[in-house]
């Protein structure tokens, strides 16, 4: 509980101007799960469940709000709470079955992401390898790029969103899987947000995926040799 309470507080100062948090941020390094304030990965599923008939007080509650708090895409995200309306589930696009087989192939990569290593020393890229050993390489100035996932190929677009790194997955012409990378340099942590967009609002019925890392200390440097 502590540690969420810090990664939250620390969001909070996050209120950098997008040119100093640019030159202030760095990814790069090992990171590993914290498995205790984290989403169950054994559990990433990105598919809405079927339709069902709404229900006096339902509706999907994610707990975590919209990515328009911490600095995200839309700059006021839709937060999951309480029926429909907000959340943009009731009259979304359905999903074509090509669409559900990119969200299973994405599934299944998340589910590999129990660690990370990044590397962007040179800004332009971002480079992120999983557990497995998996390399992805996103250029950030928006370049559509396109990257393999299982038996599929998906569309990647990655951008700088002031000091977080946005990367957004084409599945369909009206759905989007968006990764949103938050760094938390004063508590070595960093958050990844993953959800479900339908014409560019986060869908109520897919709860947001929230993944919380620790950075891994560097290796102490072995003692130099004694002198003859």
């Amino acid at each position: 509980m502590k540690l969420l309470t810090a990664v939250v507080l620390s969001f909070g100062l996050l209120g950098l101007s997008g040119a100093r948090a640019f030159a202030q941020t760095d990814f790069s390094g090992t990171w590993t799960l914290d498995r205790d304030i984290s989403g169950d990965l054994s559990k990433a599923s990105f598919e809405p469940p079927p339709a069902q008939t709404p229900r006096n007080g339902g509706g999907f509650t994610g707990g975590f709000g919209g990515r328009g708090g911490f600095g995200g895409r839309n700059g006021a995200g839709t937060r999951r709470s309480g029926g429909t309306s907000e959340g943009r589930s009731a009259g979304a696009v359905p999903l074509t079955d090509e669409e559900k087989a990119r969200l299973r192939d994405l599934a299944l990569y998340v589910r590999g992401l129990a660690s990370l290593v990044i590397e962007h020393t040179d800004h332009s890229t971002f480079t992120v390898t999983d557990g497995p050993g998996r390399s992805h390489l996103f250029p950030t100035d928006g370049t559509k790029t396109p990257q393999a996932f299982g038996s599929t190929t998906i569309d990647a677009v990655t951008k700088w969103d002031g000091p977080h790194i946005v990367t957004v997955y084409t599945i369909g012409p009206s759905h989007d899987l968006v990764f949103t990378y938050i760094l938390v340099p004063a508590t070595r942590q960093m958050a990844l947000r993953i959800q479900l967009d339908d014409a560019g609002r986060a869908r109520a019925d897919v709860p947001e995926l929230r993944l919380v890392y620790k950075l891994k200390p560097p290796a102490p440097k072995a003692p130099s040799g004694l002198p003859h």
